[in-house]
């Protein structure tokens, strides 16, 4: 990519940063700042409509919400402020070739060409497992470790338990 495009994305990148920190410097200011008890200005919430109080909630959820985006893409930013100066921004980090320009100017912080995005996106996360199988397995396999004296409650355990039905 030659000097002209890159000054111009690194322009880009940098006013988008400088937005989304004005972004985050508001909804800190005008919300999160304060307690829900002072922004709502209600002296007792016992009084109020439930209705009122989850309207208040979801609102202050919704900031939180779009303070914490804005933090994740400004990280993105930094990224690839980072490639700027390392000479690779615009190559995709997974299979190397050139990202569209086009691709580029709608998201200039982005580190995958569109192909790969789509491969990434169809493809099945099989890593994330729910987090009750992490329960399961400290109950059940905590007795078969060796050098662990346990009382716990055992496979055996339950198969004396079941076994009777």
């Amino acid at each position: 990519m030659d000097r002209k495009k890159l000054k111009f994305f690194k322009r880009l990148l940098e006013d988008e940063k400088d937005k989304l920190l004005g972004r985050i410097k508001f909804i800190n200011e005008n919300g999160l700042a304060m307690s829900m008890k002072v922004s709502t200005g209600e002296l007792s919430m016992y009084d109020n409509n439930s209705g009122d109080l989850g309207s208040e909630l979801f609102e202050r959820s919704k900031d939180f919400a779009l303070r914490e985006d804005a933090v994740l893409v400004i990280k993105a930013i930094d990224g690839a402020l980072d490639k700027i100066k390392d000479g690779t921004y615009g190559e995709c980090d997974i299979c190397g070739k050139d990202i569209l320009l086009e691709r580029l100017e709608a998201v200039p912080y982005t580190t995958v060409c569109f192909d790969c995005r789509v491969v990434a996106e169809q493809a099945p996360n099989l890593s994330v497992r729910p987090a009750e199988e992490d329960v399961i397995d400290d109950i059940y396999r905590q007795g078969h470790r060796k050098g662990i004296e346990s009382t716990g409650y055992s496979m055996e355990d339950t198969w004396e338990d079941l076994s009777r039905y």
